[in-house]
């Protein structure tokens, strides 16, 4: 005998469909919804260690800063040390000069001629003197230009004074029955030459001593 179903299968087949529908759209929400979150906690890690780094690179690059002034504050003072030191040897280097420079003009003056004063102004000298000629002067300007810590002699005047001398050409007291002959005052100007630190006036005289010698 054949059964047959009066029931509205339809309907319960279409709520059937419906429920599994909803079904399969709740899961895919759940897992859209789970790979959100996924997601925003690994944008959110790869954010925190970004700004871990961040701040690491900063903290590194104030350190680096603060090394940089102190090694820009260090050449300071070592520039400072460096300029002091080279003033300081300067002045021990000069010290000697100017025993050299009046032992070199009592070398360079000659005989029957002598001085009065000696004027220095920075790396010049201005000579002041007598000379019984004229060609005592002109010796006294050669060899002011042949030495090795002068250059640039510049005879600025001759004038004729009448002094009673002695031997040796300094000047003595005058009596009414002494004589009165005639010197030659002068002046002039010469610049110091600057030794050179090694080998270099003192080479210098040797080699016009040899030249010298030579002819």
């Amino acid at each position: 005998m054949a059964k047959i179903n009066l029931l509205p299968w339809r309907q319960e087949l279409r709520k059937q469909r419906k429920q599994e529908f909803l079904a399969i759209v709740m899961g895919v929400a759940l897992v859209a919804l789970a790979i959100l979150l996924f997601l925003h906690m690994m944008v959110s890690a790869q954010l925190g260690d970004q700004e871990e780094r961040k701040a690491y690179v900063k903290s590194e690059i104030d350190l680096l800063d603060k090394q940089i002034a102190e090694i820009e504050e260090l050449q300071k003072r070592k520039d400072e040390l460096l300029s002091r030191m080279k003033v300081i040897q300067d002045l021990q280097g000069r010290r000697p000069v100017i025993v050299r420079v009046f032992d070199e003009i009592v070398r360079a003056t000659p005989d029957k001629l002598y001085l009065t004063s000696i004027e220095r102004k920075g790396d010049q000298f201005k000579i002041s003197g007598n000379a019984e000629s004229n060609n005592q002067v002109a010796t006294f300007l050669r060899n002011l230009n042949a030495s090795a810590w002068f250059k640039n002699p510049v005879l600025g005047n001759v004038t004729s004074n009448e002094v009673k001398t002695g031997p040796g050409g300094r000047p003595v007291a005058k009596t009414e029955k002494d004589d009165k002959p005639k010197t030659n005052g002068f002046s002039l100007t010469v610049d110091l030459e600057a030794p050179e630190p090694a080998g270099g006036a003192e080479g210098k005289d040797v080699k016009k001593t040899n030249k010298e010698t030579s002819k």
